[in-house]
């Protein structure tokens, strides 16, 4: 058992709505028996502050916190990182492609590490 990386748009009215959309999504794709390497895997997430992430890429953020190992997500069985997206242009595609224009809600980036 080994442990890759994972970053995951999801959309939801909350934070823990997009989470566990999130979660459902990928076991229902990656199977319900664990060591998927996926968000399938994460029980719980941490949100990362917007001061942190503010004006800059929020995918190059996540790979910066991975790489650096933060300890807020280093974890397999710790919890995810999650980053707010709303408003930029990967949450403006990610609603047009998942038809969700218009509805009240946020795009988060979930990310960190999981069993493989």
């Amino acid at each position: 058992m080994g442990t890759v990386t994972f970053k995951t748009l999801a959309f939801g009215a909350t934070a823990d709505e997009a989470f566990t959309g999130a979660v459902e999504d990928s076991k229902h794709r990656h199977g319900h028996n664990g060591y998927t390497g996926t968000i399938a895997e994460k029980t719980t997430f941490t949100v990362i502050p917007e001061s942190e992430h503010k004006g800059r890429q929020k995918r190059i953020v996540a790979s910066e916190l991975i790489d650096e190992e933060d300890q807020r997500i280093q974890c397999k069985r710790g919890p995810a990182g999650a980053i707010n997206c709303s408003g930029t242009k990967a949450a403006t595609r990610y609603r047009e492609q998942h038809g969700l224009e218009g509805k009240h809600g946020d795009v988060w980036l979930f990310f960190g590490w999981a069993a493989h």
